[in-house]
């Protein structure tokens, strides 16, 4: 499994998607977001959402949240900065809560740290859990009230396959009854409030193979929902839209290359895909996504492509309501 971590993590720049070393960071021209982030949440406390920025010149995480279209600079003496770690807004608690990832410029800097974010300040909040890990993914379980998370490559550079939960205070591991989808990397995920079950789509697997089935976790068991819909990709994202009652997913690698991005839109109502045809973003990986219940349109930020020859670094923000995507900035 050694392999597959080298061949995976190498690559990766601020923000996920495996571009070569040559990779554009500026905006595009007329795009005015704050850079490369690594995750876009909705901040209840605020009632905003928030970007996660990864700074590579003053090393830590930067905060920002999106004030009548334009992002604003919250904090930037965030955690010490990281990629492919995990992030989630806890509702229960109204705070921010990231774990993990890798240090920016040391691949070996593979972290085992949990932060929450108070509106305030930042304090690390554990020193044991799940340790070291990255690639992963955690959303809020409204339903129970804990943070979920899922995936991702532990200590040993292996694919995990165990779900933990945070409940504000520790990391309870759970084990399920039943295999689920495996050990993943690169998949999405996204709670979904109606049905009231975590949802995971895609990724990529051992020995590299790029998945395109559905499953649900109920906080006991994982359940198989679907092996049909979107076509396998991954890097791609999903929110659920409270508005409509579906998850939306927008985009990622088609089987995994970086030069096959994608920029398909796909809801899940829970018992089927549907693509959603009509212009929008550009085909592209690595992006971050969020429901803004207040507004209620799910934003869309960022992320990148590749052409084979020109690597494309996007800041551009929008947003998806009523079946339809409009750009903000």
């Amino acid at each position: 499994m050694k392999a597959w971590i080298l061949v995976v993590v190498l690559p990766l720049v601020a923000g996920g998607p495996p571009f070569p070393a040559r990779f554009d960071p500026l905006p595009v021209a007329g795009q005015r977001g704050p850079g490369p982030a690594s995750h876009l949440l909705f901040d209840a406390r605020l009632g905003r959402p928030v970007l996660l920025v990864p700074s590579r010149a003053t090393g830590r995480e930067s905060l920002w949240e999106l004030v009548d279209g334009t992002w604003r600079l919250v904090t930037d003496s965030g955690p010490p900065a990281r990629e492919l770690g995990a992030a989630a807004f806890d509702l229960a608690r109204g705070r921010l809560v990231l774990h993990g990832g890798i240090g920016l410029g040391n691949r070996e800097d593979r972290r085992d740290d949990t932060w929450e974010w108070d509106r305030t300040a930042w304090r690390r909040a554990a020193d044991v859990g799940p340790g070291p890990r990255d690639h992963h993914a955690m959303v809020f379980d409204e339903a129970r009230g804990r943070v979920v998370m899922v995936g991702g490559a532990d200590r040993n550079d292996s694919l995990a396959t165990d779900v933990w939960e945070w409940d504000g205070e520790r990391w309870h591991r759970v084990v399920p009854p039943l295999p689920g989808p495996g050990g993943r990397a690169h998949f999405a995920l996204a709670y979904d409030a109606v049905r009231r079950q975590v949802v995971l789509f895609g990724g990529m697997g051992q020995g590299y193979r790029v998945h395109g089935d559905t499953w649900a976790w109920d906080g006991r068991a994982w359940r198989e929902l679907s092996q049909t819909g979107p076509p396998r990709r991954s890097h791609h994202r999903m929110t659920f839209d409270r508005q409509a009652g579906v998850v939306v997913l927008f985009g990622g690698l088609r089987t995994g290359r970086p030069a096959e991005p994608l920029g398909d839109t796909w809801t899940w109502d829970g018992t089927r895909w549907t693509q959603v045809d009509g212009p929008g973003p550009s085909p592209r990986s690595g992006h971050v996504m969020v429901h803004d219940p207040v507004t209620a349109r799910t934003l869309l930020y960022g992320g990148g492509a590749f052409d084979g020859r020109v690597s494309t670094g996007f800041r551009d923000t929008w947003s998806w309501s009523r079946g339809r995507w409009l750009q903000v900035e």
